[in-house]
């Protein structure tokens, strides 16, 4: 598992690649804390490299979500694998999450 935060601005991106599962969630959580504390405009959640994430990892993107929704911000995930696009739209969960192929 790999997570990256990127400051560039009002535009920030957490990079995510591998599988973001629970056991692993710390740079996950330590990230998006960051972010949240940090409150740029948009986080980009670039998806590209991301091969899984359980339920754990979703959690931490939704409330960081609502974080940045409470500030004006906004959260955009950008390049969501097809597998991970379907857990979320099985679950309820895309619709309340910005998604750009």
């Amino acid at each position: 598992m790999s997570v990256a935060l990127l400051k560039d601005g009002e535009t920030w991106t957490l990079r995510l690649a591998g599988i973001v599962n629970v056991s692993e969630a710390d740079p996950l959580h330590a990230a998006a804390r960051e972010a949240a504390r940090g409150a740029p405009r948009i986080v980009v959640v670039e998806c590209a490299g991301l091969e899984a994430l359980d339920t754990c990892a979703t959690q931490v993107l939704l409330a960081l979500q609502l974080s940045l929704a409470a500030t004006g911000g906004v959260l955009r995930l950008e390049r969501v694998p097809p597998p991970v696009a379907d857990l979320w739209r099985q679950a309820g969960l895309d619709v309340l999450m910005t998604q750009k192929p």
